[in-house]
This record gives C-alpha cells, sequence and structure tokens, in this order.
C-alpha cells in the first residue's frame, strides 16, 4: 500500500453522518483535502468489505462501474472516498495493472489501507490533495455523493480536467432533489440538471445517465439518514474532450 501522510489536522465541520463507509453530508470541503468520516480522529472501527456487502444491492457498485466503462488496467481517482466502499471496488477492477488515487479519505480509510483488508493492495494510492493527482494520466474518476459538497465546483472541475487524460470519464452520484435544477443543503440533493450545466459550463462532455440507482419510492423531501445509498439518485457519465490515443501518461506518471 502506497499512501501520503494524511492532513489530519484539517478541521473537519461535524453534524449526522451515514456511516463510516459515506461522504460527510453536512461538511464543506476543503479544496486542498477532504477528510470524510464520521468526524473522529479516532478509529472505532476499521472498514471491511464484509461489513460492507449488505449496501451493495442498493449502491450497485459493479453496474455502476460498468456504466463508467473501468476496467482492468485503469488509472482511477475516487474523489471524497470516505471510509473506502467504492476504493476498496476500483482496486479489484482495475487490478494489478491499474491504479486507484483515493483523495477526501477518512481515518477509517487510512486505518483500513495499514492494517485493514487493503493492507496489501498495492495499487492503491492515498492522497490528502486534489492537485496530488498525476497529470493527464486518469481514465476516469468518480465522486459518489459528493459534489454538492464542494463549495467551488470550477476549482474541482479544473483538476480534474489536468487529471484526466483527453477521452477520460468522471461518473458522479447524486441524490436527485426531485426536480431538473436546484441544490439544497437541508436535504443534501441536487438537481440533474444543475449537475449537468455545471459540468458543461467547465468545458466536459455530457455523456449521458443511467436510472440503475433510481427509486420512485423516495419523496425527495428529507435527508434519509443511514440509508442515502437506497435513495433516488442519478448516475451520470461526462467526458474530457479529446482523443484518449493523444494523451498518454508521462514516464513519471506510470511510476507513481
Amino acid at each position: 500500500m502506497s499512501r501520503a501522510l494524511p492532513l489530519l489536522a484539517l478541521a473537519l465541520l461535524l453534524a449526522a453522518c451515514a456511516g463510516a463507509d459515506e461522504p460527510i453530508e453536512d461538511a464543506v470541503p476543503d479544496t486542498a483535502a477532504v477528510a470524510s468520516d464520521a468526524g473522529h480522529d479516532e478509529v472505532r472501527e476499521i472498514p471491511s468489505r464484509e461489513a460492507e456487502l449488505a449496501r451493495d444491492a442498493g449502491s450497485k457498485p459493479q453496474e455502476v462501474m460498468d456504466f463508467l466503462g473501468i476496467d482492468g488496467g485503469d488509472r482511477v481517482a475516487d474523489i471524497f472516498a470516505g471510509g473506502g466502499y467504492y476504493t476498496y471496488l476500483l482496486s479489484e477492477r482495475v487490478g494489478s495493472t491499474g491504479m486507484v488515487w483515493a483523495q477526501g479519505f477518512s481515518p477509517g480509510l487510512a486505518a483500513r489501507a495499514d492494517s485493514g483488508d487493503l493492507a496489501d493492495a498495492t495499487n492503491v494510492t492515498l492522497v490528502d490533495s486534489l492537485s496530488e493527482l498525476p497529470e493527464a494520466t486518469l481514465d476516469a474518476a468518480i465522486i459518489i455523493r459528493g459534489y454538492h459538497l464542494y463549495p467551488d465546483p470550477a476549482a474541482l472541475l479544473s483538476e480534474l480536467n489536468r487529471a484526466l487524460k483527453a477521452g477520460g470519464v468522471v461518473g458522479v452520484e447524486e441524490v436527485r432533489l426531485g426536480q431538473e435544477y436546484g441544490h439544497d443543503m437541508e436535504t443534501h440533493r441536487m438537481g440533474e440538471r444543475t449537475v449537468i450545466d455545471e459540468f458543461e459550463k467547465h468545458g466536459f462532455d455530457y455523456v449521458g445517465s443511467s436510472d440503475i440507482l433510481y427509486n420512485p419510492e423516495d419523496p425527495h423531501t428529507d435527508f434519509m439518514e443511514g440509508q442515502r445509498h437506497l435513495a433516488d439518485r442519478m448516475l451520470l457519465k461526462f467526458a474530457k474532450p479529446g482523443d484518449p490515443a493523444s494523451s498518454e501518461p508521462s514516464t513519471a506518471a506510470r511510476s507513481r
């Protein structure tokens, strides 16, 4: 396991959180680093794949990765990685010839990387800051229910644009607001067109959407604490314009 030293001195803004594997849903992330667990420096329990299995039926991670085209050998960033639910699965998906960078990780994921079920993973690197992502290297990045927390979309999308190869994709999962436009921090929901417009404004192509996370029973009126992986969620796919063949990673990036 390769990892940078986490900036756990970063001020963690606290409130209710769905669990150690979820992004913190009430904090405003710092643009340099995000620690996105329940807001505690101590680790009460190291997240594990065994404990996460029950979440799969609602989160549908394999179908999400299929939709985004993530495959063996890919270089992928898990943005606002939290306790590492997707970090672990991405590590398995890309295999020994791929690489996963986890940003916005929790103390739980740091412990998971040191002594948990990611301790032997040689294809995962924890980074504190988006600026630490290698340039023009990523085949894909995922943002799972964390995009709505970012105070400056332009800064986030600029860093992703820098780190992605031409043709690289970004997958965004967000809890639907119940209307096309809007950003409600009471319920931590967004309108689908709001997300699409922001990405397009900052130079990304909108590729399409999937309804695999659609839940018609969601009334779109509350936070759904502890159940946000079952809420009505959008799944959007964006791409950095350009020909993928024209954007090979540098030697330095490959050696990370």
